[in-house]
């Protein structure tokens, strides 16, 4: 395994223990191609594979409109997505990557959403 994707495969764990209701966690390129994906033991995705890659691809182009906007209103931080079944965090990792964190409906949002945040600024892709 080489010392990136030890890098990323640490980076997830560390999500994964942000909070018990974090169900999957996944670090992508800008094209929507996953690089790194950890999914809870027990966990029975809500999408398939085909359906995964294709929410990536989505993620990603989002993220490059909004790219456009960010010398007018700021840069990005996240997109929360809230459905029936779960929530959906999207953001940016340095320029190159995003992340994708799914968690229950039972859980602390804010909490996570500050965790995550406090845990990815600056740049975090510097080492890779």
């Amino acid at each position: 395994m080489s010392q990136s994707a030890q890098y990323l495969d640490r980076v997830l764990e560390n999500i994964m223990h942000t909070d018990k209701q974090i169900r999957y966690a996944t670090i992508f390129d800008n094209d929507g191609n996953e690089l790194s994906t950890k999914i809870r033991d027990g966990v029975e995705p809500f999408l398939n594979d085909a359906d995964t890659k294709e929410t990536l691809h989505y993620a990603a182009n989002a993220w490059k409109i909004r790219r456009t906007f960010a010398p007018k209103i700021g840069k990005g931080k996240y997109v929360l997505a809230v459905y029936e079944n779960l929530r959906r965090l999207t953001m940016p990792l340095g320029d190159k990557y995003l992340i994708m964190v799914t968690w229950g409906i039972d859980g602390g949002s804010s909490q996570i959403i500050e965790h995550l945040e406090n845990m990815f600024s600056g740049d975090p892709t510097k080492d890779w």
